[in-house]
């Protein structure tokens, strides 16, 4: 009888613990996207401001050409 509740007790402190470590498996799987999701945002938001560097660098080489 005393084991039979000691092995109840073991398997749920082991079931617990199967939850908790699924819970913390999905919860850095959640921040691994939200990081690369920022990555991939600053990424674009950098290819986009070289794009726009790179057009104001060509209208003024351009219009230095112009003049000359």
């Amino acid at each position: 009888m005393f084991l039979d509740q000691e092995l109840k007790k073991i398997q749920e402190d082991k079931n617990r613990l199967a939850i908790c470590c699924d819970l913390r498996r999905r919860l850095v799987h959640i921040e691994v996207q939200s990081i690369l999701c920022g990555v991939r945002r600053s990424l674009s938001n950098l290819t986009l401001g070289l794009a726009v560097a790179e057009q104001i660098l060509s209208f003024l080489r351009d219009r230095k050409g112009r003049r000359s």
